[in-house]
C-alpha cells in the first residue's frame, strides 16, 4: 500500500512540474480595449522557460508594453529574465548575441532594468535605475517612424528614459515571445497587460 501511495505522489509531482514548464502557448486576445489594434495577454506568472506565443513578425515599427509586479527586488549582482522576443535562440542557436536575438528583451537587476533590442547594428543593452520603493512598473518599448527616421524609445512608468534614431531598423519574422527566457534565473512575480502592436 505504501508503494502505491508513493507512486501516486511521484506522479502528482511530475504532472505539477510539467503544468508549469513548457505547458504550451497562452491564449491571446485580439483588439482588447487595453491594446487597440494589437495582441493582448491579460496576466501570467513569471517562471522559467515559458513560451507565450509566436508572432508572425515584429515590424520596423512596433510597440511592446506590459505591467510588472515583482515579488521582491533582487539583491546582489546579476539580473533575471522578465520577457524576451526572439527569432529562435531557444531552439539550439548559439550565436549570442545576434541582431535578432533580443527584439526586444527586458531583464531585472538589483536596482536597475536592463533592456536590449536590435538597435543600430547591435543587440544593445541599456541600464535604467529602479526605485525599490515602487511595487509596480509599466514598461513600454517602441519604435516609430517620424520624419523618415525610425525612433527607438524606452519608457518606464510613462516617462521616456531613452530615445535614439535606429538607422538599422529591421523586420523580423516568426518572433517567439518568452516570459523568462529559460537560459538563466528568472524574476519571481507577475506580468500583466502584455500588449504587442506591430
Amino acid at each position: 500500500m505504501k508503494a502505491v501511495n508513493l507512486s501516486v505522489f511521484i506522479g502528482m509531482l511530475v504532472i505539477l512540474a510539467y503544468s508549469k514548464k513548457g505547458r504550451g502557448e497562452v491564449p491571446m486576445e485580439q483588439n482588447n480595449p487595453l491594446c487597440p489594434g494589437g495582441k493582448y495577454w491579460a496576466e501570467d506568472d513569471i517562471y522559467s522557460d515559458n513560451k507565450m506565443a509566436t508572432l508572425p513578425y515584429m515590424g520596423k515599427t512596433y510597440n511592446v508594453s506590459f505591467d510588472l509586479l515583482p515579488n521582491s527586488h533582487l539583491m546582489g549582482d546579476g539580473y533575471h529574465s522578465v520577457i524576451q522576443f526572439t527569432t529562435g535562440f531557444m531552439i539550439g542557436r548559439q550565436d549570442c548575441c545576434a541582431y535578432d536575438w533580443r527584439t526586444p528583451a527586458v531583464f531585472h537587476g538589483s536596482d536597475y532594468f536592463v533592456i536590449a533590442s536590435a538597435v543600430n547594428g547591435n543587440g544593445k543593452y541599456h541600464s535604467f535605475p529602479i526605485d525599490q520603493q515602487v511595487q509596480e512598473f509599466h514598461i513600454e518599448i517602441s519604435q516609430s517612424l517620424y520624419a523618415n527616421k525610425y525612433w527607438y524609445n524606452i519608457a518606464i512608468n510613462y516617462v521616456s528614459v531613452f530615445t535614439v534614431v535606429n538607422t538599422e531598423a529591421q523586420k523580423f519574422d516568426n518572433v517567439e515571445m518568452w516570459v523568462a527566457e529559460g537560459r538563466g534565473p528568472n524574476l519571481q512575480g507577475i506580468i500583466q497587460n502584455i500588449c504587442v502592436i506591430t
